[in-house]
């Protein structure tokens, strides 16, 4: 089945657990296609916004846009426009902005990593609560990594991401990064304390009601012996 609706080339294109996969491509638009009803919704980031070179699903209403002059974008199917938009979310070259490369995403949580040519990818945290103070995108932190980052994918319980690392970009030849290595790596995000600390906080601590049956019962086994 082929589905028509981009005007110009298709860029990138992801999905979460319904059947509705959304597009983004050089005309300018993010599109949710709704497969069962052949139909698709039509999203404009707005005259000051260049085309999406990436797209990622957070949830199932809720994606984030990666655009070639630096804007990194979050939105809900229900708007037609963008929720909040970050400018130059990986700095600028001079004065040019640097594109936004790939996403990648916890899928169901709020934790989105992007990656440009900066020398670094950036983590971020993607709120997307009831009211408009609860939605929007905010910087946690950033990871040295040299070279153009052209794809992210975040492993399970984001203890780790792995990157495709290369000197060009992945949709052109230019700002080739000579010293970076066409490689892909393993990019640690949580250490062991880290799931050693969620194991514990998992464990809910005794009552005190609990804790003076156990006294009871090792006060038994005493006289019993």
């Amino acid at each position: 089945e082929t589905l028509y609706g981009h005007q110009f080339g298709v860029t990138d294109i992801d999905c979460h657990r319904k059947e509705r996969p959304i597009s983004v491509g050089r005309d300018r638009t993010a599109r949710a296609w709704k497969i069962a009803e052949d139909t698709h919704l039509i999203f404009r980031g707005g005259a000051k916004v260049s085309s999406a070179d990436c797209i990622n699903v957070i949830k199932d209403d809720w994606y984030l846009t990666g655009h070639d002059d630096g804007h990194l974008g979050l939105w809900m199917t229900e708007k037609k426009k963008a929720v909040t938009n970050i400018e130059l979310a990986h700095g600028a070259d001079g004065n040019v902005a640097r594109g936004i490369n790939c996403i990648g995403t916890l899928k169901g949580s709020d934790l989105a990593v992007t990656g440009s040519y900066d020398g670094y990818i950036r983590l971020w945290k993607a709120m997307t609560g009831l009211t408009l103070d609860e939605r929007k995108l905010e910087s946690l932190c950033e990871i040295p990594l040299q070279g153009h980052v052209n794809g992210i994918v975040v492993g399970p319980k984001a203890r780790f991401c792995v990157v495709a690392v290369g000197q060009e970009p992945r949709l052109g030849r230019w700002n080739r990064v000579a010293k970076a290595k066409n490689r892909f790596g393993i990019v640690m995000l949580r250490n062991d304390d880290d799931d050693k600390e969620d194991d514990v906080i998992d464990e809910a601590p005794a009552t005190e009601s609990e804790s003076s049956d156990a006294r009871e019962s090792g006060d038994d086994a005493s006289e019993s012996s």
